[in-house]
């Protein structure tokens, strides 16, 4: 049987494969219909589902590495800590009272769950947030760190995924198929780490110095998040974009979700074979 990453990871085509026929058919309406209108509503369309394919994923991808750890590592003890504490919060929250006695409710349910085990559900208790939110920058690095893998966007800064953004058609074929080849990594549970030429920058706990916030990584998300709020939120009828510009986007954001998925794949599994 499959892990459910393994799941996630195949699904990826499919959320592009929306956006690439898209961007096509955008491309057909203004060569050979002369439609410059419809391809203006295409363009801007795929502004916002670029942005939602995103949060689509992130969410899908969180779920099932919590999945995942639930149904092979069995014990609630053996779970991340910060994943046990995340879930504990959750339970033990009530507005009004006092952090002391908040901190202390979770470390006797973290010892409770300890001898009597429980599967880790974040979803579970969810109040009155909204889940619905988008994938900024600082939302992706916060939804990873509850299952214990800090400023995940840093983890693929500098490594040879940014190559993408040369734009050489050879390096992203090259890139491109690697990040499909490695899918059947995900496959068995501890996950198979990638070769060395896509080491992540992995950062175990938490820094006092701030880490930076505009590599390119961030810069990218903050652009096509941009873009999809002034669309979705009426802000401009214009399209600000064309299909070149959309093509080139959906292949980082292609080699984004792969870097995430393998860069959290990675980690998560260098923590179980260590407490192994």
């Amino acid at each position: 049987m499959s892990t459910a990453v393994f799941e996630v990871a195949m699904s990826i085509t499919t959320r592009l494969d929306e956006l690439k026929a898209l961007v096509k058919h955008a491309t057909k309406c203004r060569d050979e219909f002369n439609n410059e209108k419809i391809y203006n509503s295409i363009c801007r369309a795929c502004c916002v589902l670029i942005a939602s394919n995103l949060e689509g994923f992130l969410k899908e991808l969180s779920r099932s590495l919590i999945l995942d750890l639930n149904y092979y590592l069995k014990d609630f003890s053996k779970m991340p800590t910060l994943m046990q504490r995340a879930f504990c919060e959750k339970i033990t929250y009530f507005e009004g009272i006092p952090d002391k006695d908040h901190q202390q409710r979770i470390k006797q349910l973290i010892e409770f769950f300890t001898k009597n085990s429980v599967s880790i559900d974040l979803q579970a208790i969810t109040y009155k947030q909204n889940t619905n939110k988008n994938p900024s920058p600082s939302f992706i690095d916060g939804a990873f760190e509850k299952l214990g893998i800090y400023s995940i966007l840093n983890s693929i800064a500098g490594t040879r995924l940014e190559e993408i953004f040369k734009n050489n058609k050879y390096s992203n074929y090259s890139l491109l198929k690697d990040m499909s080849h490695y899918r059947s990594y995900l496959y068995n549970f501890p996950y198979k780490i990638p070769p060395a030429k896509y080491t992540f920058n992995h950062i175990e706990k938490p820094t006092k110095h701030a880490l930076p916030d505009n590599t390119i990584w961030h810069n990218y998300i903050d652009e096509i998040l941009t873009r999809r709020h002034s669309i979705a939120h009426g802000d401009t009828l214009n399209n600000d974009t064309s299909t070149k510009q959309l093509e080139s986007d959906i292949t980082k954001l292609e080699i984004l979700m792969h870097g995430l998925m393998y860069s959290a794949a990675s980690q998560l599994t260098s923590q179980v074979e260590a407490a192994t």
